[in-house]
Order: structure tokens, then C-alpha cells, then sequence
């Protein structure tokens, strides 16, 4: 797949880090650093654009800097880097800062539980991004990435590229619901949160 891609000189494939549903992340040498290259696949590439007239990698790009322009919210996310693909000719990726440590899914299976620092800071996100009016941050408890600052273990979000159901809403019954408050815009976040003290607490009956 990296033998298909045309970047820029100085971007170069290392490894694949990672593969989701909408994208592929390799590990990428770029201006002396080793940073997350995410790779659209082709089929939401067109869904972006044809359903939703959005360019997936500049949509992505923009709600990952809306995040981390927040300054209490920065510790919790991926630093973004930048977006080629668009109007240059080069293939459509984003440039990404890249998260080395364990997933909450690892944390939570080798910790026998999630520490009760990672759903304090989970709680902070949703507070803190809902009143920002940033919503459906893709909060999925496979998603989330750790990191360690200050002896403690903080989640860490780089998965940007969830379409909010507030905007794009599914069907006519959660567009009612959002556009008459029924539904809260931030719904899926928090519902998301419950699944990691869920998930948390099957990992520690697991071990029990």
C-alpha cells in the first residue's frame, strides 16, 4: 500500500501502525521525527465527499485542531501536524503526532481495571469539550490511547474523523431529537464514558 501512495519528499512509510475502519496509520519519518501517517481509505474518501461534500483529511485535521487549540483539553489529544492531498497532488493523508503508549483496552486488561485517574480525566473531556460545543469526539473505549505524565495515566484522543450525529444525523428521529434538545449534542460522548467504566469493571472482575 506505501509502494501506492505519492508524497512529498521527506514523508517515508515505516511500518503500519494501526488499521480502523476508516483509515490506515503507518509509522512515518518526516523532518527527523517519527510521526503518525493516517491513510484514508478510498471508499470513505468518496462517502465524505459525495454524501457530505466534506474531504475527510481536512475535516479530520480541522476537529483534532479544534481540540488541541483548547488548553485544558491539550494533554488529551494527538498533536495535528498537517494535511497534504487536498489541492497539491499529493495523496490525501494527515499528518499526525505519534501516540506510543498503551490503548485504554491494554491499560485496563494488564491494570485489572482503568485507574481512577483515566475515568477522572474521561469526565474532564466531556465537561470541558461539551462547553466548547465540541461533540461526538469518537470516545469509543477501543479508541483511546494512553499517556503517563506526572506518575499518572491520562487518555489520550487521536481518532478526529467521526462525522457528529447533531450534524449528520442518521435519520428523521435523531434529527427531531437533536433539533428540538431531546437529544443532547454530546450524547454519544458521554454514553462512551460509561462503556470505559463498564469495560473497566469487567477487566477487574476478570482478575478477581
Amino acid at each position: 500500500m506505501a509502494g501506492d501512495l505519492n508524497l512529498p519528499q521527506g514523508l517515508e512509510p515505516l511500518e503500519i501502525a494501526g488499521e480502523g475502519r476508516r483509515s490506515v496509520t503507518w509509522r512515518a519519518a518526516y523532518q527527523g521525527e517519527v510521526i503518525a501517517l493516517k491513510v484514508y481509505r478510498q471508499a470513505f474518501i468518496d462517502k465524505y465527499q459525495q454524501r457530505f461534500k466534506i474531504n475527510i483529511a481536512q475535516f479530520e485535521y480541522d476537529r483534532n485542531q479544534a481540540f488541541y487549540a483548547l488548553e485544558a483539553l491539550r494533554p488529551f489529544a494527538a498533536k495535528p501536524l498537517r494535511v497534504i492531498g487536498v489541492d497539491d497532488g499529493y495523496s490525501l493523508c494527515f499528518l499526525q503526532e505519534l501516540l506510543e503508549g498503551p490503548t485504554l483496552v491494554e491499560l485496563a486488561q494488564s491494570n485489572r481495571g482503568l485507574p481512577q485517574s483515566v475515568l477522572d480525566a474521561g469526565k474532564f473531556i466531556c465537561e470541558k469539550a461539551e462547553a466548547a460545543g465540541l461533540h461526538d469526539l469518537d470516545l469509543f473505549y477501543k479508541n483511546v490511547m494512553m499517556r503517563k505524565q506526572n506518575d499518572e495515566w491520562l487518555p489520550v484522543l487521536h481518532d478526529f474523523n467521526l462525522l457528529p450525529q447533531y450534524q449528520f444525523p442518521p435519520n428523521p428521529f435523531l434529527a427531531l431529537a437533536y433539533r428540538t434538545g431531546l437529544r443532547r449534542k454530546s450524547h454519544r460522548d458521554w454514553r462512551c464514558l460509561k462503556g470505559w467504566q463498564a469495560f473497566s469493571d469487567v477487566c477487574r472482575k476478570a482478575t478477581s
